[in-house]
């Protein structure tokens, strides 16, 4: 009986002084497929899907992705505008001319909130 009181004593004093560590709350992840997207390439300067303000707009196809609140589109250091989403099929965004303006790859991914979790899409690439 003794050593089941010391026992339980020496917990307590553990628990009180914080020595053990608490549980680290798990981080939900949201699943989201994106199953196809475009286009992926265009050349130096040229405009693509143009819109009526002169930008030009990637498509994609996904699952999990319920409202435009809910996500953002990012085309290399760039976060993109002009975004329409349709609840679990698809969405677009605007892509400035100045990304089109030099040769080199960039990649497309999503940053969902307000998690942060971020969603690698694939790589656009503006040829000479």
């Amino acid at each position: 009986m003794k050593k089941i009181f010391a026992l339980i004593l020496i917990v307590s004093t553990f628990l009180s002084a914080g020595c053990f560590e608490k549980p680290a709350q798990v981080k939900q992840v949201q699943e989201v497929t994106v199953t196809k997207w475009g286009p992926q390439f265009t050349k130096v300067n040229t405009t693509f899907a143009t819109q009526p303000n002169g930008n030009s707009a990637l498509w994609f196809e996904q699952k999990g992705i319920h409202s435009a609140e809910s996500v953002e589109v990012w085309l290399g250091d760039t976060k993109l505008s002009g975004m329409a989403i349709k609840p679990n099929e698809g969405g677009s965004a605007e892509v400035p001319a100045a990304l089109l303006s030099k040769p080199g790859q960039l990649a497309l991914y999503f940053i969902l909130k307000p998690s942060g979790q971020k969603i690698d899409v694939g790589m656009f690439e503006v040829k000479p």
